[in-house]
C-alpha cells in the first residue's frame, strides 16, 4: 500500500475538524490496522507518521484527542509519554476499573456487601476472604479503598 492509497481508505468528508474514519479492517481492539510498505502499523499511527513525515519517537504512544480509535486526522493526534497515555486514560475515565476489569473476582454488590459486613464489627479481614474467595490483603484493600475506590 502507498500513501496516496492509504489515505484513499480513510473518510475525510466531514472536514479537517472532524474525525478522519479509517474505512477497512480494525484490530480487536478497535484500532484501524493496515501493512504498508511490508510492515504492520495501526492507521492512526501510520497517519501520524505520514503527516509530520517522521517516525514516531521510540517507546512514545499516539494519543487522540477525539478518543475515536478509528480516527486518522493528524489534527486530532499527538504524540505522548506512557504516563502521559496512562494519566490521559484516567482523565477521560477509560481505564477498567471493578468489574470491567477482566481478572476480577469481586462484583460491585459483593464489594459493598464486604464493606457493610467489615463495618458491623463481626467479621474480620480473613474470615470476609474466606466468604468471597478471595485473600485477606484483597479485603484489607477493599475497606481501605485502596481499591474499588470508585464505589
Amino acid at each position: 500500500m502507498h500513501e496516496e492509497r492509504f489515505w484513499n481508505n480513510v473518510d475525510r468528508t466531514e472536514g479537517d475538524d472532524k474525525c478522519w474514519i479509517w474505512k477497512l479492517s480494525c484490530n480487536t481492539n478497535g484500532y484501524g490496522y493496515v501493512r504498508f510498505k511490508g510492515k504492520n502499523f495501526t492507521t492512526h499511527r501510520l497517519a501520524f507518521e505520514l503527516f509530520h513525515k517522521r517516525k514516531i519517537i521510540e517507546g512514545f504512544y499516539i494519543l487522540h484527542s477525539c478518543d475515536n480509535r478509528k480516527c486518522c486526522n493528524p489534527f486530532h493526534l499527538r504524540e505522548g509519554t506512557p504516563k502521559e497515555n496512562m494519566n490521559d486514560k484516567v482523565l477521560k475515565n477509560r481505564q477498567s476499573r471493578g468489574e470491567t476489569f477482566r481478572i476480577s473476582k469481586l462484583t460491585e454488590i459483593q464489594v459493598l456487601e464486604i464493606r457493610n459486613k467489615y463495618a458491623e464489627g463481626n467479621w474480620t479481614h480473613t474470615k470476609l476472604g474466606t466468604e468471597y474467595g478471595v485473600t485477606r490483603p484483597t479485603i484489607s484493600s477493599i475497606i481501605r479503598r485502596k481499591t474499588w475506590n470508585h464505589i
